[in-house]
């Protein structure tokens, strides 16, 4: 029973629940959800200001993905792609207000979001995000199933014009 109850919220979820992070301030993250990473972003060059705005990505934590696949080896699955702005801090820990969030879009096992490491039209945009499939024999990842720009001044994700791909941080030749 507890495993369907999962899986339906699963298919409700998506869009549904990312709008319900929007305007939240984090940590604590809603339950099912931890961080798994991200990347600092700023429109300034004041060494102070470098995290002003963030990209993140949350997954479910590793309990929930437990009860949703019995028996399975849980690890943290991507859920949400956020953005957000730094909100102040607990001590030394940042406390970010999610300004928008799109759900990861379902990719094959070696698909990753990479940030701070993207091209549009071979112009490198520190404010991309792109969801990548991961190739170690090229120097760029062409292989793209997800790609926007996070504009700062509203917060938002918003759609990329021209061709996006990554640089391979893993490439020998680099």
């Amino acid at each position: 029973m507890r495993w369907c109850l999962w899986s339906l919220l699963l298919v409700v979820s998506g869009a549904g629940w990312a709008s319900e992070l929007i305007g939240r301030t984090v940590p604590p993250y809603p339950d099912g959800l931890q961080d798994i990473g991200g990347s600092c972003l700023s429109d300034s060059s004041d060494y102070e200001r470098v995290c002003d705005y963030s990209i993140g990505l949350l997954a479910g934590t590793v309990a929930a993905e437990a009860e949703m696949e019995v028996g399975a080896e849980a690890e943290p699955v991507p859920r949400y792609i956020v953005a957000a702005r730094l909100a102040g801090r607990d001590g030394q820990q940042a406390l970010w207000e999610i300004t928008d969030a799109q759900p990861y879009p379902k990719v094959g096992e070696r698909f990753h979001l990479q940030t701070g490491s993207c091209r549009a039209d071979g112009n490198d945009d520190g404010k991309l995000a792109a969801v990548v499939r991961q190739d170690p024999t090229h120097e760029f990842l062409t292989d793209v199933a997800w790609a926007r720009r996070l504009d700062l001044a509203s917060g938002k994700f918003v759609p990329v014009t021209g061709k996006v791909d990554c640089i391979n941080e893993a490439y020998f030749g680099l």
